[in-house]
C-alpha cells in the first residue's frame, strides 16, 4: 500500500505539474541567447522615449509630449501615458546571433523610427548542469539508505528543494518589470502554492517522529521537480529571465529538480526501513 500510495502521489504531481509550464517563467519570459536594446529614436522628439525592458522581451514607450503617438497595431498613446508591449521586431526569442531591428511610430503625424540591436551572448555548456542534476537525484536515495535517520535526511532534502524553488520563483518574478510583483509571483508559483506547504508540514511531522510526514514531503518534492522541469532551458541558454546571476539560477534548478526528484524516489525505501524498525521493536 505504501508503494502504491507513493506512486499515486508522484503521478498526481506529474499530472498537475504538467499543466503548469505556462507559469514556469514569470511574466511569460523565456530564456534566450541574446538581449535586445534600443540604440536610437529618429528624429528625436522631446519628451518621447522608447526603451527595451526585460532584456528586450518588451518595449516601453513614454509619451511626455503634447502629441498622440501611434504604434502600429496598438492603441494610441495619449500625452502623458506609457505603453509597454511585446513586439516581434525587438524580441530576442529564437535569436542565435546578433543583428539589428527597427520599427516606425507616428508622433502627431511625423514618422519616427526606433532602431535597436540584438547582442548575442554565447550559451554555456549544458553537460555539467545536467550531470549535477542527475548525480543529485541518484545520490539522495543512496544517502537515505545508508544513514540511520533517512527520514530526517529526506525531509532536509525536500526542504532544500523547496527553498531553491521559492528563490527561483522570486528571482523570476523580480525579473518582470511590466507587471505587479505580487501577482507575478503568485502566477509564477503555480502548483508550488500546494507543494511548498506540503513540504513544510511534512518536514515538521518528520522532526516530530511522525513517519506519515514523509508522504507529504515526497508529494511536495515530486510537484516541485515536475514544475521546475521546463526551466532546464537555463542549462542551454545564456540570457535567463532571472534577477540575479545566471549561475545561481542554474544551481537553483539543479537543487529543485535533482533534489525534488531524488526525494520523491527515496520515499518508498525510507518508509520501508521505518516500518521494518517499528515491526522489530
Amino acid at each position: 500500500m505504501t508503494r502504491f500510495g507513493l506512486l499515486l502521489l508522484f503521478t498526481c504531481g506529474v499530472v498537475l505539474g504538467w499543466g503548469a509550464p505556462a507559469f514556469a517563467h514569470a511574466g511569460g519570459l523565456v530564456a534566450t541567447d541574446a538581449r535586445s536594446r534600443v540604440v536610437s529614436v529618429t528624429p528625436p522628439v522631446a519628451g518621447l522615449s522608447v526603451t527595451a525592458v526585460e532584456d528586450g522581451a518588451k518595449l516601453r514607450l513614454v509619451n511626455g509630449t503634447a502629441l498622440p503617438v501611434t504604434v502600429p497595431g496598438l492603441p494610441v498613446v495619449t500625452p502623458g501615458d506609457t505603453l509597454t508591449w511585446a513586439d516581434t521586431h525587438s524580441s530576442p526569442v529564437g535569436r542565435r546571433s546578433g543583428g539589428d531591428w527597427s520599427l516606425t511610430l507616428d508622433a502627431g503625424g511625423t514618422p519616427v523610427t526606433v532602431r535597436g540591436v540584438f547582442d548575442h551572448v554565447p550559451p554555456p555548456s549544458f553537460v555539467p548542469w545536467w550531470a549535477f542534476t542527475v548525480a543529485l537525484a541518484v545520490a539522495v536515495p543512496v544517502l537515505c539508505r545508508r544513514v540511520r535517520r533517512g527520514d530526517l535526511v529526506l525531509a532536509g532534502i525536500g526542504a532544500a528543494a523547496m527553498a531553491a524553488s521559492v528563490t527561483h520563483v522570486a528571482g523570476s518574478s523580480l525579473a518582470v518589470t511590466s507587471a505587479p510583483l505580487l501577482g507575478t509571483f503568485v502566477n509564477a508559483a503555480g502548483i508550488n502554492l500546494l507543494a511548498w506547504p506540503l513540504i513544510v508540514g511534512g518536514f515538521v511531522a518528520v522532526v516530530r517522529n511522525r513517519p506519515a510526514g514523509l508522504l507529504a514531503v515526497c508529494a511536495g518534492a515530486a510537484l516541485t521537480a515536475v514544475f521546475v522541469l521546463p526551466d532546464v532551458t537555463a542549462f542551454h541558454r545564456s540570457v535567463l529571465p532571472f534577477a540575479g546571476p545566471g549561475m545561481l539560477e542554474r544551481l537553483l534548478v539543479v537543487v529543485a529538480l535533482g533534489g525534488g526528484a531524488g526525494a520523491a524516489v527515496a520515499g518508498a525505501s525510507v518508509l520501508r526501513t521505518l516500518a521494518a524498525r517499528q515491526a522489530a521493536a
